[in-house]
Formats: structure tokens, C-alpha cells, sequence
């Protein structure tokens, strides 16, 4: 089934992917640059996509009584010391008036009586943010900028010289047409990945994930396939969520005040924290909860019995606000309601909010192609970022368009170069091979279900299991190449599934690299079960040069000069 025909645009600003990042980024041009014409594609539909597209109760990245160097020093500890520690402050800086946007967008943020946000933590606030997203939106329409929904976009295209980025390679999934939009400065704000790893949960419910089930991690794979420099993909996320639905269990903790406990009601994380004299870091709490199984004294629970009545009505109309399907479990018997809910830990995910995977950025969000720059969860480097360090990435970008704007040169893109994208992107259409995009997607998340380390495996893995990994997926990567799609549905499948095979391979490169454990559970290796200070105190980073992926070191420090890789396997068979 062939696309229609091709349609050409020309925009000033062209931001790839409507999520949060994304749609901040859009309001802030709109706003501070009228006279610009910016543009949004989003592969879904910006009043309800991405990973926020359900709402939110908290907002868990606001200095309530606390300070940008003080949120610096936090992140350092729960990430050992290994971040980018000037994109973390500059985050910081910005935090709490990226809140004030959110309410003036009309989000409710409740207060007390004396007009202060009700706080959770010293850095998180409640926040009733099931309509963020279509408030997001609207503000984002309001501003006169283009939005094409349903419109993935899988490749790159670059000016006459090679080496600036002017454009993207997109398909409309309603109108059925490839679309070549040229831009003077392209943004993208796609997120990270899920699906790499075997869902938490199998058949029809295999979409009940923690991170949005539809983000293949595209933008990171064009900017890999571009060669742009990533950093930091062993840093997975695996959350620690309520069993089965998948649901925060932030709400239940900080909200409620509730303690964890093992199977013996015994309260094994406070135990753990009087014993070490410290709060436990977020990897830790799911470490432990691990360690409560491996003991045989799993599974483990968040205990909410002790709640009242209004507790308990209280949580639940928390949970309205952004996890709405663990009230069903909660209230299967109204007269008697659940008063121990299970927790457990989620497939493992590439993700630069809560974790540091992403496009090596510099101070104004631009990465290592001219042209190009990152913001939200697709940027690495500043984990803990959440949705106002997304918006604070967002507008930092948005602020350095606006700035050297007029030095940018016209975009152009050649006919060469487009013809190339449109045969990569549509050949499943005229594939006649035998295999489907299902059935290579199964493959993939078994590999790394079982030789790079996902949740059945208590997120553990060793080198040797990490060498059959690259084998496996390299196989794998020719292989999908006979997928084929009968419409338009299904070539965006496609290339999603290629695209988080190439996630894959770029993942297991960085596992092998990193010859220490310094993020439990997120980066475990059985081999090397300490951390290492010596050798890994640093960024391990990655670029595609000539489809082989190369391993880079960086120093932890300004100006993050390259280091020698001296032990660190970078095969050139990857």
C-alpha cells in the first residue's frame, strides 16, 4: 500500500514529539517568539500522548524547602555521584517557576491556608494533574503553532555539507503522505523507550507499563543512526510500583506516610535505613524489595490498613488523578477494601527524567549535531528531572533557538537525501518477506529478558550473558529487515520495533562497558558486584560510526575531555 504522494514544509522551529517537553517547548516559542513559525509532529495525538498522558498527582521535582544547590546534592547521592552536575543545576534554577506555569495553565496545584503548596517531600508538592496534557494542548493550539498529529517521524536529514541537521523524514498516518519538513532548528522531545525488555504483565494487559507502552524511543534511534553521541543507556530505570496495575507507589509512601514490609509484616525498608543511618536511594528501595524475595521473606507490600476512612478515600482520589486502574483493584469489595497492596519492580526502560539516558547535551540542551538539540526524557545526563526539569530543559532550548536564530543559515535539504529516507522507511510496504513486527518484537525482549538482566532475572547480568545479548540482537537486526507491513498501521510497528532493536544493541554496547555495579538493580553486574571509583567514575558514551557502535569515555568534570578506554570491550563486532 504506497503512500499517496509527498508533502514539503518549511518551518523556523520544528519540534519532534508532543509530549511534555514538547508541548512546553511550543507554548515558550509561541509566546517569546510570534514572529517564528514553529511546528509540533507528534506520532500520536498531543491532547493525549506521551508518558503524562493519563495525568499526574505530584509534582515531584519543586524546592519546597530546599535550594538549587541543595537539589544538586541530592541528585549526586541517590545517582553516586555520577551526573552531569552542571545540567542538574541549571534544572534546578528553574524548577519552581516551571510550576508556576503549570498553574497558570489552569492545572490545580491545592494549597493551605496560607497560600503554600501542599508538600510531600521537601521537593515534591500534590497536584490534581489528571487534565495536563489537554490543558497542555490547548495552550500549545492557542498559540497559532502547526501540530500534525499522528505523525511519526524515523529519520534525520541533514544539509547540503552533511554535518547540520535541517529536517526530518516523517509519514501522516491519516492522509497517507511522506512528508519532508525542512526547519532551521529541530528540537526533539520524543522520550525514551519501553518494549525492549518483556512486560511486567503478558497477553492483552502486556501494555500496562510504567512508561508509556507506545514510546519506541524513536528520536534517540535518529539521533543514533545520525551519529549522534549518547551517554549513559546502562543507566536503566526500573520502577518499584504496585503489583499487577503498575501504579506509583509514591501516592501510597509519600502520600499516605505508609510503611513497606515483607511478607512478615516486618517493615524492611525502615530497617534498612536505621541500619545504614541514611534515607535509601530510590535504586536501593527496589534493591531491597528484591532481596526480600531472594530471602524467601517476599512479597512485599505497602501497608495502608491503619487508614481511616478519608485516608483512604484520599488515596483513592489521588489515584484518579493519574493511575485510575488500581482503584477497581483497591474497591473490588467496597465493604471490605484492600489494606496490603503488593509491590514489585518493572521492566527495565531507557529514560533520561527519572534516569540519564540520552543525547550528550551541552548547557543549552544542543547536542553533538549542529542543528539538533534535546530536551525531557530523551536528554541524558540530569536524571530526576521530571516533568518541570522537562519543561526547564524545554525552555532552555527554546531560549538558545530564540538567541542565535538569526545566525542560523536557511535549511536546505537535497532531493538525494530525501529519496533515501522515503525507500528506508517505506520498503516494509514492499517487503515480501515472511515475518511480523510481533514476532520480532517477542525476540527482542527474550534476549534481553534473559542475557541483559530484565526483572525475572533480579535485573542482574554478566558479561558473558551480555556477549550472546550482542550476538542475539545483531542476528536479530538483519533478520527484522524481512518484516513487513500491509498499511500505514503497521509500518509505523515496523519501525518501531527496528528502532528499539538499534536501542537494544546501543544498550548491551554500555552494560559491557561499565565493569563495575554502580546503580543496583538499574545497572547490576554479577561479575563486577562493586562499584569502582577508580576506572568508572566518569560517563560511559557511545556514537554509530559506519553501523559499528563505539564505546567513548568521558571525564566526570568540565570539560568533560575524552578518557582512555583501556578495559573496556568495544568489539568491533557489535
Amino acid at each position: 500500500m504506497p503512500f499517496k504522494k509527498d508533502r514539503h514544509i518549511e518551518t523556523d522551529i520544528l519540534i519532534i514529539g508532543g509530549g511534555t517537553a514538547g508541548c512546553m517547548a511550543a507554548i515558550i516559542a509561541g509566546q517569546r517568539a510570534p514572529h517564528l513559525d514553529v511546528t509540533v509532529i507528534e506520532k500520536a495525538n498531543i491532547m493525549r500522548s506521551g508518558c503524562l498522558a493519563m495525568g499526574l498527582n505530584a509534582v515531584n521535582a519543586y524546592l519546597v524547602d530546599s535550594n538549587p544547590e541543595n537539589y544538586l546534592e541530592y541528585v549526586k547521592r541517590d545517582n553516586y555521584d555520577v551526573l552531569r552536575s552542571d545540567l542538574v543545576l541549571s534544572i534546578g534554577k528553574r524548577l519552581n517557576s516551571m510550576t508556576q506555569m503549570l498553574v497558570k495553565l489552569g492545572v490545580p496545584v491545592p494549597k493551605d491556608r496560607e497560600d503554600r503548596f501542599l508538600a510531600r517531600s521537601p521537593r515534591s508538592i500534590l497536584m490534581h494533574g489528571e487534565q495536563i496534557k489537554p490543558l497542555l494542548a490547548e495552550a500549545v493550539i492557542s498559540q497559532g503553532v502547526h501540530v500534525y498529529n499522528r505523525t511519526p517521524a524515523y529519520r534525520l536529514l541533514f544539509d547540503r555539507t552533511g554535518k547540520r541537521v535541517s529536517g526530518v523524514a516523517a509519514f501522516d498516518l491519516r492522509s497517507m503522505e511522506f512528508m519532508t519538513i525542512k526547519a532551521k532548528a529541530v528540537l526533539i522531545t520524543t522520550g525514551g523507550a519501553s518494549g525492549i525488555y518483556r512486560p511486567s504483565n503478558p497477553g492483552l494487559a502486556r501494555t500496562k507499563t510504567w512508561y508509556c507502552p507506545y514510546n519506541a524511543g524513536s528520536g534517540l534511534a535518529m539521533g543514533i543512526r545520525a551519529g549522534a553521541e549518547m551517554t549513559s543507556f546502562e543507566m536503566r530505570f526500573a520502577a518499584l510500583r504496585t503489583k499487577d496495575v503498575i501504579a506509583p507507589t509514591g501516592t501510597l509512601v509519600l502520600g499516605t506516610g505508609m510503611s513497606q514490609c515483607n511478607a512478615r509484616n516486618e517493615k524492611y525498608i525502615k530497617k534498612k535505613e536505621e541500619m545504614l543511618g541514611r534515607p535509601l536511594t530510590t535504586c536501593e528501595r527496589l534493591l531491597f524489595t528484591i532481596d526480600e524475595h531472594k530471602k524467601g521473606t517476599g512479597p512485599c507490600y505497602v501497608d495502608v490498613s491503619s487508614l481511616d476512612k478519608k485516608q483512604y478515600n484520599d488515596l483513592v482520589e489521588s489515584y484518579l488523578n493519574m493511575a485510575p486502574s488500581i482503584i477497581i483493584d483497591l474497591l473490588k469489595d467496597p465493604d471490605h477494601p484492600r489494606t496490603h497492596i503488593e509491590i514489585c519492580g518493572s521492566e527495565p526502560y531507557i529514560n533520561g527524567g527519572h534516569g540519564m539516558a540520552g543525547f550528550w547535551i551541552d548547557k543549552n540542551r544542543r547536542t553533538t549535531l549542529d542543528g539538533l538539540y534535546a530536551a525531557g526524557d530523551v536528554a541524558g545526563g540530569s536524571p530526576k528531572k521530571y516533568i518541570t526539569g522537562c519543561f526547564a530543559e524545554a525552555e532552555m532550548a527554546v531560549e538558545d533557538i530564540i538567541k542565535t536564530f538569526c545566525e542560523i543559515p536557511e535549511p536546505e535539504v537535497p532531493q538525494k537525501s530525501v529519496t533515501l529516507a522515503m525507500g528506508e522507511i517505506f520498503s516494509p510496504l514492499y517487503s515480501d518477506g515472511d515475518i511480523t513486527f510481533t514476532e520480532v518484537e517477542e525476540r527482542l525482549q527474550k534476549i534481553m529478558e534473559e542475557y541483559a538482566g530484565g526483572s525475572t532475572q533480579n535485573y542482574e547480568t554478566s558479561r558473558d550473558k551480555l556477549v550472546l545479548a550482542r550476538k542475539y540482537l545483531l542476528r536479530l537486526f538483519y533478520r527484522a529487515g524481512d518484516m513487513k507491513a500491509a498499511e500505514p498501521y503497521e509500518l509505523m510497528r515496523v519501525q518501531d520495533t527496528m528502532d528499539r532493536i538499534l536501542l537494544g544493541r546501543v544498550l548491551v554496547e554500555h552494560m559491557l562497558a561499565r565493569c563495575e555495579t554502580r546503580w543496583p538493580c538499574y545497572q547490576t553486574r554479577l561479575d563486577f558486584p562493586m562499584r569502582n571509583d577508580l576506572e568508572f567514575l566518569a560517563f560511559i558514551n557511545s556514537k554509530m560510526e559506519q553501523d559499528k557502535i563505539r564505546v567513548l569515555k568521558r571525564n566526570l568534570q568540565p570539560p568533560y575531555t575524552y578518557m582512555p578506554i583501556e578495559g573496556i570491550n568495544n568489539d568491533s563486532t557489535n
